[in-house]
C-alpha cells in the first residue's frame, strides 16, 4: 500500500473516531459479561486460592494460600487494580484488619503486618502457635486465636513484635473436636468445632477461662457469627443452624435451613445472613424471624465459594480462582424462571412446547406442562422396567433409551396417560442414548455400541444393523447427520460411522485420546464433544478420516452434555451447572455466562431462549437465557465495557491488517470496515 495513502486513510480513521468519542457514551456496559448476572460487578483473579476477604473503605485484603496477603483497590469493582502484597511463610487462610495493621493466620502462626502504606507492606511481628491456627478473631488489641490442638489461645498484641499469651482454655480433649471457627461478643467466645458443634466460653478472666454452655450440631461445623443473643453455624454439608444463646448455659435450637451445596463462610448483616456455599455460590436468606429463615435469592461464583463479606449493598466473595464483586441489593433476581422437582434424577430433557419429557432415571418418563414457565404441571409419567437415561419425542410417539430394558417406545399423544407400544431389548446390553431419523432409531449401547433399529411398526422394532467395535465398548451418545452416526464412547472419544447401508455400517474415522467423554453435538461440519478434563472441544469433522481440532473451552468441573444454537453452546456440568459458551469464532471460545444452584445439570435443551435443564435431583430447571447473545461485536478487549480501548485495538489491527479488524468478513480490511466497526461500537452491548 502507498505510504501517504494509508497515513490520509489512518489519519481520516483517527478524525472519525475521535468525533464518534466525543458524542458516544464512554462506557457501554456489555451485560453479558456474565449474562445471566448483570449483578456480577468484577473480579480478580489471585495467585493461589483466595480463601478470605476483608475490605476497608475501597481496599480489599485476601489472603491467598501460598502467595499470602493480597491487597487490592476495588474503587472501580469492575475493574479492581493489584496494589500490593505481602508474602507470608506459610499457607494464608484468614485475614482480619485492625486500623493500619493485618493479622494473617497463617498455617503455625499469625503474622502481623504494617498495611499504612498497602503498596508496601511490612512485617511487624508473629505469633506461632503450638500445633496449627484455624481461625482467630482481633477485639482491640486482643487476639482470640483456635489452635488445632492446643484450643482458644487468648492474645495482647498491642506491641506486634512482642505478643503476649495472656490465657488459654482446650476446647479438643476429643481429638476430633477441632475448633475451626471463632466469635467473640464482649467477654464470651464462640467456637464451632468440626466434630463438636458450638461451645460458649466465659474469658472474663483470662487465666482461668471456664466452659459456660455448648450446642451439639449435625454434622461438621465450619464457621459461626453472633448478633445479639443468635448464632449462625454453618454446617457443611447441612446448611445453616440458628441457635438461641441467650442463656449460654443452655442454648437452643431456633431453626435450621439446607443450602444446596457445602456452606463454608457466614456474614450476618442485619436481617440477612450470606452463605458461601461451595460450588452453589452466595446463598441469601432472611433470618427477620429466625424460627423461620426465608430464601431470598443466590449469586454464582465463577468457582467455589468459600468466604464472603458484604459492605453495604455489594458482596466480596472469596472464590477458590479470587476476589468476585457482585451487587446484592436486590437478592431476588435470578435467570431462574421456575422449577419442577421430579421424583428422582432428571438425566435428560427434551422439550415439545409446551411439555418438556424428562427421563428421570428409576422414576422413568415425566411429562411436564411448561405453558406458564415458572409454574410447570405435571401431566404424566411412565414407569418405564429399568433406569430411563434419554427421551427423544417425535410426533405423538416418545422414545426413551431405558438401560438394561432397551428401546422403549410409548405413545404420549394423551400425556396425561402415557402408554408401552413396543420396545426392543438386545440381550445384555444397556441403552444410553437415543435419536431418530426417519423410521429408524439409532441406540447409543454401552456393551453393543450402536444399534440401528427399523421402527416402521412400533409394536415390532425389528434390529437393521449394529456396529461394535473394539473401541466402541462404552457407548453413551449418539447424533446422526445425514448418513453419518456420530457417536460417544466414554472412554476413547468421538467415532464417526457411515450408516448409508444400516445392515452393514462402515467405520469412517475417530477423534480422542483414552479419557472420559459424555456427549457430542454436530453442527454442519462441526462436532462438539464434551470430556471431563479438557471440557469442551470443537473439532473440524468435514473429513471424517481426518478430524482436526478447531479450539476447545476448558471447565474446571465435569461435563456431562452440550446443546449449541447458532453460535453459542450450553454445556452441562456435574459440578459447574450450566456454562453458556460463545462459539462464534471456534478456535477462541468466550464465556458468556453460567448458571449453577443446586444440583448436577446433565442435559439442556433451549427452545427460543428458554434453556430447559435436566438437573439431576433437583429435577427440571427453566432457565431464561436470553440476554446470553455474545451482540457485543465492538469489544475487541472482551472486558464487556466499550470504550477507547477498543477503538485502540482497532486501529492496531487496522495498521497491522489484522483480522480482527476485519469487520465485514469479506478478507480485506480497508474503509467499510472502519464504518461496520463504528456501526458495532454505535449499537454498543445488550
Amino acid at each position: 500500500m502507498n505510504q501517504s495513502i494509508f497515513v490520509s486513510r489512518l489519519s481520516f480513521v483517527g478524525i472519525l473516531f475521535l468525533g464518534v468519542l466525543s458524542i458516544a457514551t464512554p462506557f457501554v456496559k456489555a451485560d453479558d459479561l456474565l449474562c445471566q448476572f448483570q449483578e456480577y460487578l468484577g473480579s480478580y483473579p489471585t495467585p493461589d486460592v483466595a480463601r478470605d476477604v476483608a475490605i476497608v473503605g475501597t481496599t480489599a485484603f485476601i489472603a491467598d494460600g501460598d502467595s499470602g496477603l493480597q491487597i487490592i483497590d476495588v474503587t472501580d469493582p469492575s475493574a479492581p487494580a493489584y496494589l500490593g502484597s505481602y508474602d507470608t511463610p506459610d499457607h494464608a487462610f484468614k485475614v482480619r484488619i485492625v486500623d493500619t495493621r493485618a493479622y494473617v493466620m497463617d498455617g503455625r502462626s499469625i503474622q502481623i503486618i504494617d498495611i499504612s502504606n498497602p503498596a508496601s507492606p511490612a512485617f511487624l511481628g508473629a505469633h506461632f502457635v503450638p500445633d496449627f491456627a484455624r481461625d482467630f478473631a482481633i477485639v482491640g488489641m486482643t487476639a482470640y486465636i483456635i489452635d488445632q490442638t492446643a484450643g482458644v489461645l487468648m492474645l495482647n498484641v498491642s506491641d506486634p513484635s512482642a505478643p503476649t499469651l495472656l490465657g488459654s482454655y482446650d476446647t479438643t480433649p476429643d481429638a476430633t473436636a477441632i475448633g475451626v471457627s471463632i466469635s467473640v461478643v464482649g467477654t464470651k467466645v464462640y467456637v464451632v468445632n468440626n466434630h463438636s458443634g458450638l461451645q460458649i466460653i466465659d474469658f472474663s478472666n483470662p487465666v482461668t477461662p471456664s466452659l459456660i454452655g455448648s450446642y451439639e450440631t449435625p454434622g461438621i461445623a465450619i464457621d459461626v457469627a453472633v448478633v445479639g443473643t443468635t448464632a449462625y453455624v454453618t454446617i457443611q454439608d447441612t446448611g445453616l443452624q440458628i441457635i438461641d444463646v441467650s442463656d449460654p448455659a443452655a442454648p437452643i435450637l431456633l431453626s435450621s435451613y439446607d443450602t444446596p451445596g457445602r456452606a463454608f463462610g457466614i456474614t450476618v448483616e442485619g436481617d440477612t445472613v450470606y452463605v458461601a456455599d461451595d460450588f452453589s455460590g452466595v446463598q441469601i436468606l432472611d433470618v427477620s424471624n429466625p424460627e423461620l429463615p426465608l430464601y431470598l435469592g443466590s449469586r454464582q461464583t465463577s468457582d467455589r465459594s468459600l468466604g464472603v463479606t458484604i459492605v453495604g449493598t455489594t458482596a466480596y466473595v472469596a472464590a477458590t480462582r479470587g476476589l468476585e464483586i457482585i451487587d446484592v441489593s436486590n437478592p431476588s433476581a435470578t435467570p431462574l424462571i421456575g422449577s419442577y422437582d421430579t421424583p428422582w434424577r432428571a438425566n435428560s430433557v427434551f422439550v415439545v412446547d409446551p411439555i418438556a419429557y424428562v427421563a428421570d432415571f428409576d422414576s422413568g418418563l415425566q411429562i411436564i406442562d411448561i405453558s406458564d414457565p415458572a409454574f410447570p404441571v405435571l401431566l404424566g409419567s411412565y414407569d418405564t422396567p429399568d433406569e430411563a437415561l434419554a427421551v427423544i419425542v417425535v410426533g405423538s410417539k416418545a422414545f426413551v433409551a431405558d438401560g438394561e430394558s432397551g428401546l422403549l417406545i410409548l405413545d404420549v399423544n394423551d400425556p396425561t396417560s402415557p402408554t408401552l407400544l413396543g420396545s426392543y431389548d438386545r440381550n445384555g446390553g444397556v441403552a444410553w442414548d437415543v435419536t431418530i431419523v426417519g423410521t429408524k432409531a439409532y441406540v447409543a449401547d454401552s456393551v453393543w455400541g450402536l444399534l440401528i433399529i427399523d421402527i416402521s411398526n412400533f409394536e415390532s422394532p425389528v434390529l437393521l444393523g449394529l456396529y461394535n467395535a473394539p473401541s466402541l465398548f462404552r457407548s453413551s451418545s449418539v447424533t446422526v447427520f445425514d448418513t453419518t452416526a456420530y457417536v460417544v464412547d466414554r472412554t476413547n472419544g468421538l467415532e464417526i460411522i457411515d450408516v448409508s447401508d444400516p445392515a452393514a455400517p462402515v467405520f469412517l474415522g475417530s477423534y480422542g485420546e483414552r479419557g472420559t467423554y459424555s456427549d457430542a453435538t454436530i453442527v454442519g461440519t462441526t462436532a462438539y464433544l464434551t470430556e471431563q478434563d479438557l471440557g469442551l472441544q470443537i473439532i473440524n469433522v468435514s473429513d471424517p478420516a481426518a478430524p482436526a481440532v478447531l479450539g476447545s473451552y476448558t471447565t474446571t468441573g465435569i461435563p456431562t452434555g452440550v446443546t449449541v444454537v447458532e453460535n453459542t453452546a450450553f454445556l452441562t456440568d456435574h459440578m459447574l451447572g450450566l456454562q453458556i459458551i460463545d462459539v462464534s469464532d471456534p478456535q477462541v471460545p468466550v464465556s458468556l455466562g453460567s448458571y449453577r444452584r443446586q444440583s448436577p445439570a446433565n442435559d439442556v435443551t433451549v427452545v427460543d431462549s428458554i434453556a430447559y435443564v435436566a438437573a439431576d435431583h433437583a429435577g427440571l430447571q427453566i432457565i431464561d437465557v436470553d440476554e446470553c447473545s455474545n451482540g457485543c461485536d465492538a469489544d475487541l478487549i472482551d472486558d464487556g465495557v466499550l470504550d477507547f480501548y477498543d477503538v485502540s485495538a482497532f486501529l492496531i489491527g487496522f495498521r497491522m491488517q489484522n483480522e480482527i479488524a476485519d469487520f465485514t468478513n469479506d478478507g480485506v480490511i480497508d474503509f467499510f470496515d472502519v464504518i461496520a466497526f463504528l456501526d458495532a461500537f454505535a449499537d454498543g452491548c445488550p
